[in-house]
């Protein structure tokens, strides 16, 4: 690993830390419900398409004014597609986990949303949550950014489907713990556990994506030339 990847290692898993800390922080002293962990996760979703379609735009306009026009048709559609699909599943979140604690009718498939933001952000602290959250994924945008200097035509269609692994792993396995959690009506430890269980997840995910396989040592052809004579001489 390289100095610089060392670095963006260091601060990508400082800055996980430090979401989690805030969310633990908002669980001891705040009082933050499951739901409130859940619909951070959830909330993180938005950010990491946010910054995927930055990441769309900027693969296609290192490629040219094609390249560009392919994003913008890719990025929309991905928009679209991906927007969709974190609604619905906010709109599950919703169900499960939110509706004792927002109260009212939850009808319709923005509503629901709408109240589960305005609950996350209706205080300085969700806010402090919130921005934590957009720096970690500022900062593997960066990183990515740094890696990814060299135009690259493949890079279009594996953004295209890049955030949807992560986000069914973890929010299968953070949906079904949740209703653990539930059954065992303790709802602090349980809210904790959740935050141990996202940090173990980016933990993971940061080591895997800093892990860059070191390059195979290139012989030069003059010095191999020169060796192969020198041991012919020899015999």
């Amino acid at each position: 690993m390289t100095n610089e990847a060392a670095a963006w290692r260091g601060i990508d898993l400082a800055l996980a830390f430090v979401a989690a800390a805030m969310i633990v922080y908002g669980v001891l002293v705040l009082g933050w419900s499951v739901f409130v962990v859940i619909a951070l996760f959830w909330l993180e979703n938005v950010v990491i398409g946010i910054f995927n379609v930055a990441r769309m735009l900027i693969s296609g306009a290192r490629l040219g004014g094609a390249g560009l026009i392919a994003a913008l048709a890719l990025s929309a559609f991905f928009t679209v597609h991906y927007g969709m699909f974190t609604a619905v599943h906010g709109v599950f979140v919703v169900m499960l986990f939110g509706q004792p604690e927002l109260g009212g009718a939850l009808s319709g498939l923005f509503g629901p949303l709408t109240r589960m933001i305005d609950y996350l952000l209706a205080d300085r602290d969700g806010w402090f949550a919130a921005v934590g959250i957009t720096l970690l994924q500022a900062a593997a945008f960066f990183r990515w950014m740094a890696a990814s200097r060299a135009p690259s035509a493949a890079a279009l269609p594996a953004l295209m489907f890049a955030p949807y692994g992560r986000i069914v792993i973890l929010h299968v396995t953070v949906i079904a713990s949740g209703f653990l959690v539930a059954m065992l009506n303790m709802p602090i430890v349980g809210a904790i556990l959740l935050v141990a269980l996202k940090l173990v997840f980016d933990i993971v995910s940061v080591n895997s994506s800093s892990s860059v396989a070191a390059p195979a040592k290139r012989v030069p052809v003059r010095r191999f030339i020169i060796s192969r004579e020198e041991d012919a001489t020899r015999s």
